[in-house]
């Protein structure tokens, strides 16, 4: 029955319009992971249950949740394991001053609890997340975070696909269009 609420929840909350809160498992060396995102007036709460830890808490990780899509599956919240190695990383996609904003929480074995991962672009020095277009599609294909932009250019404008690869620890930027 849990399960069978897990596989529907993510259609509820298409359904229902803007999200408040998602719900997901992810796995994990300790079990599964219950990871809860809320939204309130204060902020979206990001909440991370393993088994015999006390949850990791991140607030203020965006003020509303924002879909984003992993292979046939549309949420703000996704577990996914990009590395392949049994160990799922969490997707979150929210709104933050008018601008989106991903961030990607990799399990970190030595302390057994999930941090984010870095996003190196072209310019600028590594951070833990990435800026992303508002309103325009941000996927995740295989080891690939692919984030639309439009622009612009002259009166023109002008939309450029950004991607950033995993490399073993964070994510690169591997083309600007």
């Amino acid at each position: 029955m849990r399960r069978l609420i897990a596989l529907l929840l993510p259609v509820f909350v298409l359904i229902a319009g803007a999200a408040t809160a998602q719900e997901i498992a992810a796995r994990t060396p300790q079990g599964v992971a219950a990871v809860e995102a809320t939204q309130s007036e204060n902020g979206v709460r990001l909440t991370i249950s393993v088994a015999g830890a006390e949850p990791q808490v991140f607030d203020g990780v965006g003020e509303a949740l924002v879909p984003l899509r992993a292979g046939n599956r549309t949420n703000a919240v996704i577990a996914l394991d990009i590395d392949r190695d049994g160990v799922d990383e969490i997707f979150v996609r929210t709104s933050a001053q008018s601008r989106g904003v991903l961030i990607v929480f990799r399990w970190d074995a030595g302390t057994r609890e999930y941090t984010p991962v870095t996003f190196a672009e072209d310019t600028g020095a590594p951070k833990p997340y990435l800026f992303v277009h508002l309103s325009q599609p941000v996927s995740v294909n295989g080891n690939t975070v692919e984030a639309n932009h439009d622009s612009t250019d002259g009166g023109r404008k002008r939309l450029r696909v950004f991607r950033y690869r995993w490399n073993g620890s964070g994510f690169e930027q591997t083309t600007d269009h």
